[in-house]
């Protein structure tokens, strides 16, 4: 390991209180199933998104890639994206402070936590959310969708994740 990984990389949310350590389930390799456009014509991605504890457990970064390395070749997608977010728990709001960049955007988000599911709020958009739920040891589901305050909701797109063995 070259020293920049040996210094990001972290095995364990050291300085991340136990409760708050809402990621942790996501820490790993992940095979995804990327969906968007209407029912009648939705579009499916392959993809990879791969999580990991950062700065002697301060907080949790992923790299995220559609379409998968394994494909892009065979199915490349032409508004495919590779980015990177980063999460760090911020301990006086007791939230995840997180900026997520690509070539193309940056965002920034404000992530809590609401029953079993990671909500995080994109600061700049009006009612729109990313959401991780159904979260297990093997799978998960991801959304990017508005919620409006008359209770609509707008789907975007979502991930179906399957943990790599």
């Amino acid at each position: 390991m070259d020293t920049f990984s040996e210094a990001l990389l972290s095995t364990k949310a050291y300085k991340i209180p136990e409760d708050y350590d809402w990621f942790a389930p996501l820490i790993g390799d992940w095979d995804c199933d990327y969906y968007d456009g209407p029912d009648d014509q939705k579009r499916h991605v392959k993809g990879e998104w791969i999580f990991r504890y950062i700065l002697e457990g301060t907080g949790v970064q992923d790299i995220f890639i559609f379409p998968s390395r394994s494909t892009k070749e065979e199915h490349p997608e032409p508004d495919g994206e590779y980015g990177t977010s980063l999460r760090m728990f911020n301990k006086e709001q007791k939230w995840y402070d997180v900026v997520y960049t690509c070539d193309h955007s940056m965002k920034r988000l404000c992530f809590t936590r609401e029953g079993d599911k990671l909500v995080g709020k994109v600061l700049a958009e009006a009612c729109t959310y990313w959401i991780f739920s159904d979260i297990t040891a093997d799978s998960f589901h991801w959304e990017n969708v508005q919620i409006f305050d008359d209770g609509r909701r707008n789907l975007i797109c979502e991930i179906f994740g399957k943990r790599v063995r």
